[in-house]
């Protein structure tokens, strides 16, 4: 297929599996962790593995002692695991204020993003993540690495940075200038409504709607130049 006539229509994102939570659910979750409730907690999801980035969250979580810095996930495929060896020996001389969690069940993933200030995802490369689109969904605002993927995706609405310097920055920013985190949370938003299920359903309507318009025009077409015959 010409690239022009590739119509690109996502996922959504659940709802009823991913939404807002209070701030007595939110902080019965900071409680299994031992983190206060007044702190600022910086919430990492995936794969340990190398491509995701551990290794700059933990360097940039020593760096920042006063702030919560939460891994959701663990090594999915054991010793196999890209870069396990290193990783597995940061992981267990991580900083005191840098907690792995493990894997955890789906199902208890809406926690994990609603006890989090912000979603922080320094990974090197990604497909389509949906970790990002359903922290978006209970409304925690993003800070990203800088890559080409996300600009078609998310359309600017996040915060981006390119290297350990510029995250440690942006973090201190967003815990500390509340006009800049509230822009981020206004932006969290944005995606949520463009990948909520009303959304998308509106997109697939339009879609068939020109191809039954592109079919029906092209068929005209096709009798008036046989009637022309």
């Amino acid at each position: 297929a010409k690239k022009e006539r590739i119509k690109y229509i996502p996922n959504f994102v659940s709802e009823e599996s991913f939404y807002q939570q209070d701030s007595e659910n939110k902080n019965t979750t900071r409680g299994k962790y031992g983190i206060k409730p007044d702190e600022f907690v910086v919430l990492g999801v995936g794969q340990v593995q190398t491509r995701k980035g551990v290794m700059d969250f933990i360097e940039i979580a020593s760096k920042m002692p006063h702030i919560k810095f939460v891994w959701a996930g663990g090594f999915t495929f054991g010793v196999i695991s890209d870069g396990y060896k290193e990783l597995k020996k940061a992981v267990e001389t991580a900083p005191e204020n840098v907690i792995f969690t493990d894997i955890i069940p789906r199902n208890q993933m809406n926690d994990m993003y609603n006890m989090a200030d912000i979603l922080f995802m320094p990974s090197y490369n990604e497909l389509f993540p949906m970790a990002i689109l359903e922290s978006c969904s209970v409304g925690t605002p993003l800070l990203l690495r800088d890559l080409e993927l996300y600009e078609n995706i998310l359309f600017d609405a996040y915060v981006k940075g390119s290297n350990n310097e510029e995250f440690i920055s942006l973090i201190d920013e967003l815990a500390t200038k509340k006009e800049m985190y509230h822009q981020a949370l206004v932006n969290a938003n944005k995606i949520k409504t463009y990948y909520s299920r009303e959304n998308i359903k509106k997109e697939w309507t339009n879609f068939y709607k020109e191809v039954h318009q592109e079919y029906v025009d092209n068929n005209y077409k096709r009798i008036s130049k046989l009637k022309r015959k």
